[in-house]
């Protein structure tokens, strides 16, 4: 754990934060925090503490939840992490491929449906596969601006419409071979950081609401309730990886949901609240995870019970 305690000072911070209209307004905000000093998880939490809305809760979730999967991470640029791709189910299927050149080095080709910040990420963490039908997952961190990479904005959702995503297009784009990682692509990289992007999105959410509840004379045990969920995801933060951690975190984040829709309920009460309303239409992000987190405590469950 951190010596530095995200539940002191999220009691002790101001509740009052600048309004934050567009991805600009957030990231000057963002880098306002002391980014290479404090540990992924505690800037997640005051990263959602500090946001006025739950889109710029989760891109601080979001991009904490990279920097704890990625510790090169330094400095204030945003990164992204790309794997989905429209109408693929499996990552086998994966349509994003690389293959080397005649300089030794790597080229990627391919698409990507979904991409965050695409004017503000300076690189993206790419999942692509190698040519051939069992071509194994790599990881490319590749930067945005590399010759063959093209943006195609996406509309805005109809939850957190202010955060800005695209869907991505690789031509023929060049990288040197150090951009390659090592290991491999989906059980080194793209399943734990499901599990990570889940825990951290969650504690930005319940700095996020804490703030919200603090400024609102909110119950007080819902809030000591908040600040006992993001004490369990700090501890969990510091063992991911194990299935008996995986089994706390389904556990945990479900605990979450149900604190969200108790703080749905409290803005219910103030029907006029413009930040209220703002939750009410970004209800979905609740159940992002839900699916998956599941899925993954079930297996680990299941791999725990086995070994008794």
């Amino acid at each position: 754990m951190s010596a530095f305690s995200p539940v002191q000072w999220c009691l002790n911070a101001a509740v009052d934060v600048p309004a934050m209209e567009t991805a600009d307004d957030w990231l000057a905000n963002w880098r306002q925090l002391p980014l290479d000093e404090l540990s992924p998880f505690v800037l997640a939490v005051m990263g959602g503490f500090q946001a006025d809305r739950a889109a710029w809760a989760f891109s601080a979730g979001y991009e904490a939840a990279l920097r704890a999967m990625f510790p090169q991470i330094s400095g204030g640029g945003l990164h992204g992490f790309s794997l989905s791709e429209e109408g693929i189910r499996s990552p086998r299927e994966l349509q994003t491929l690389w293959q080397t050149d005649s300089a030794g080095g790597i080229r990627l080709n391919g698409n990507k449906g979904w991409v965050p910040m695409p004017e503000h990420c300076e690189a993206y963490f790419v999942v692509c596969r190698a040519s051939g039908p069992q071509g194994a997952l790599s990881v490319v961190r590749m930067p945005a601006t590399a010759d063959g990479v093209s943006m195609s904005p996406r509309n805005p959702a109809a939850f957190m419409p202010e955060l800005p995503a695209a869907r991505m297009q690789l031509q023929d784009v060049a990288l040197d071979a150090s951009a390659m990682l090592p290991g491999d692509g989906w059980t080194d990289y793209a399943r734990p950081f499901g599990a990570l992007e889940e825990l951290y999105v969650s504690a930005a959410l319940m700095g996020y609401l804490l703030r919200e509840g603090r400024a609102r004379d909110w119950p007080q045990a819902l809030l000591r309730q908040m600040l006992a969920a993001i004490t369990l995801l700090e501890r969990l933060a510091a063992e991911t990886g194990s299935d008996q951690s995986l089994v706390l975190l389904a556990g945990a984040t479900e605990w979450v949901r149900t604190l969200l829709t108790r703080a749905t309920a409290q803005w219910a009460e103030q029907p006029d609240d413009v930040a209220g309303q703002r939750w009410a239409r970004d209800q979905t992000v609740q159940r992002m995870w839900a699916a998956s987190g599941a899925k993954r405590g079930e297996r680990a469950w299941q791999a725990l019970t086995a070994e008794s």
